[in-house]
Formats: C-alpha cells, structure tokens, sequence
C-alpha cells in the first residue's frame, strides 16, 4: 500500500493563510523523510475556512524544489470550461520537467456547487465536460500535433510544450463519488481516487467494485496505458497511542468537515439529476456530532491508535485499494508534525512490509 499527504490549507484558530501555508511546507519536506510516497493538494474555491489551497500547480512547484522523491499530484485539478483543459495539460508537463518527472494530474468535475455557480457552469453539464476535458488533455500529451473538435472546445493543431518527462504521460486520475464515475474511470484506464466513503464501508465497496467493472472493459485512449491505481481519500487522518488523544486532537477538523460535506452535498444533491445520489448525505445529519460514531462508521475517517487504523487500512487492502490518501490538516502544525510521524513509523512500515 502507498501513502499520500494531502492537504488544503486547513488551519485552527489564531492561525492565517500565509502562515499556514508556511507549515505545509514543513510538514511536505517532513512526510518524504517518513516514508510517504506522494504530497497532494486539491483545487478548492471560495472556501475561506476550511479548504484555501486555489492553485495548487503554484503550491506544487515550490514543493518540488524542496524535496527529491515525493510524488506530487494536483487532487484534484477541476476539468471544467474555467479550466481551460489545454493549460491544465501545459501546467502538469511544466511541474513534471520541474520535479524531474514527479508528476501527476488528478482530475475532478466538482462538488461544490458553490465553485460552479461562481464561475456560471450549469451542474447538469459537469459530466460533459470533464469527459470532453479528458480526452483533449490525454490527446495533447500523446499526439503532436493534436486537436480537436467537440461540443465545448475546437481546438485546430497545435504542439503542446513543454514535453513531459514520464512517457508517454505522467498518471492521471480522477477524483470519484458516484457508481458511474468510477466505472468510467475503469473503462478509461485512469486511476480512481473514491472520495465519498463518509457513506460508509458498504458505498465505498460498491464504489470500487464499480472501478473494477469497468476496467475489465478498459479502453486506454490512443496513445496512452492502462493506470488501474485505486487510491482512497481519508477526509482526516490522525494518529496516537491513545484512542482518547485521538479524539480529542482531531474532534474540531472532524466536525467542521462533517458539517461541510454536508452543506456541499446537500446544496448539490439538489443542483441536478446528475448529482441526486450525493442527497443521501442527509443520513449523517442525525448523527452528525456524535463523534464516535461518525468516525467508526465509515472510512472516511482513520483517527485512533496505530492497531486500530492499520485493521482499517488492511480491510480497505483486501478492498482493492493500492493507495491511500491521508488528509493530515487543521489540527495546528504541532499536532499535524506528530501525525506525519506516527504514521511514518508506526504505521507505513507495517503496511508496506
């Protein structure tokens, strides 16, 4: 099993942007030296408490010049008309010449309603053009020239520079929710990140399973290569040698990220037809502060001691997971320090051995 760092610029009170962004890079240069494997930010808009990273390809980049083996991945990068998908190719070849091919792309359509109504992108056309987005990205890291002709972009022949280092592409993924979208992401031969676990053990199965089925019919586009990288996004990821310091230390970053996902999937859900699975969220309301129950529930949380989160971590393995992505962030850089650490030694060398 690998492991990835991925942040969003969360931070505690008395804590600000510039300041945290700071201790993001401590904490990035500190995770290569415990053994994890790749470092990953998300594109986030508008979110001013909780997710603050909107450029992450600039973020990456100074990431780059600080460490030698990381992996570093753009989770996700959001393939819609704002993101033009010519740039968003541009953007991952220059971080791969950069990084001395460290590289990869992942890629999402959005579940913030909120970022969709900022940038005016109708809901019921996000699948659309991430799809179409796909296929011109792959198309210019794999032909040249290229180009393309399709409902939201014509795009005449052109070369695409610079060229990246990994051949004949660096990894691309896609950042998955629904049944439907990780099966296309099997059919395409792109790696899956499952991000909607806090349904519990039982959708994030089914969501994988729905990965495998479609990778049984694997169509890699010309060009490309078959990436069947299942990876899973762990919402807040702590660890101690006392369940109760667990708890205690990762209580407010749990809630408050119970409580958005709650507010973005709720909003969303209603958005659109294409989005009406994500309504089910309304199950957790109930429960919602009951932190016991919101962290042994689902996977979507791993907080606890070392035994308790590598049996997790083991069932999510006989799942079929390969990766898993561990969001270590606004508990203060103290305790995320710690985390990085517990995780490195106690916890990443008895996964891998």
């Amino acid at each position: 099993m690998r492991f990835a760092l991925i942040q969003e610029g969360d931070f505690p009170e008395g804590v600000d942007v510039p300041r945290r962004y700071q201790e993001m890079r401590t904490e990035a240069v500190f995770a290569e030296k415990m053994g994890f494997d790749t470092y990953c930010l998300s594109e986030q808009h508008f979110l001013k408490d909780t997710c603050t990273v909107s450029s992450p390809e600039v973020y990456l980049a100074d990431i780059a010049a600080r460490t030698t083996r990381l992996r570093l991945r753009t989770t996700s990068a959001v393939l819609l008309t704002f993101n033009h998908p010519i740039r968003v190719a541009e953007r991952l070849t220059t971080l791969d010449v950069l990084s001395n091919g460290r590289a990869e792309l992942g890629t999402a359509r959005s579940n913030n309603l909120h970022t969709l109504e900022g940038f005016g992108v109708n809901p019921a056309e996000s699948r659309a053009q991430w799809n179409e987005s796909i296929d011109i990205i792959i198309k210019s890291l794999t032909h040249d020239p290229f180009e393309h002709k399709g409902q939201f972009w014509n795009i005449p022949p052109r070369t695409l520079t610079p060229q990246s280092i990994q051949k004949p592409h660096p990894p691309i993924f896609v950042s998955a929710t629904s049944f439907e979208t990780h099966r296309n992401a099997g059919e395409r031969g792109i790696g899956v990140m499952t991000g909607n676990s806090i349904l519990g053990w039982e959708y994030a199965e089914r969501c994988i399973e729905s990965y495998k089925e479609g990778n049984a019919k694997v169509k890699p586009a010309e060009g490309s290569y078959v990436n069947n990288h299942v990876g899973f996004f762990v919402a807040v990821a702590h660890c101690t040698d006392h369940m109760e310091q667990a708890y205690r230390e990762a209580a407010r970053v749990t809630n408050g990220f119970v409580n958005l996902v709650i507010w973005l999937y709720s909003k969303l859900g209603a958005s659109s037809p294409d989005y009406a699975y994500l309504s089910q969220i309304k199950k957790i309301e109930e429960r919602k502060d009951d932190l016991e129950y919101v962290i042994n529930s689902a996977p979507y949380f791993m907080v606890g001691t070392p035994d308790y989160l590598i049996e997790r971590l083991r069932r999510l393995q006989g799942m079929g997971v390969k990766e898993v992505l561990l969001r270590i962030d606004g508990m203060g850089h103290e305790i995320n320090m710690q985390a990085i650490e517990a995780f490195g030694t106690k916890v990443i060398p008895r996964l891998q051995s």
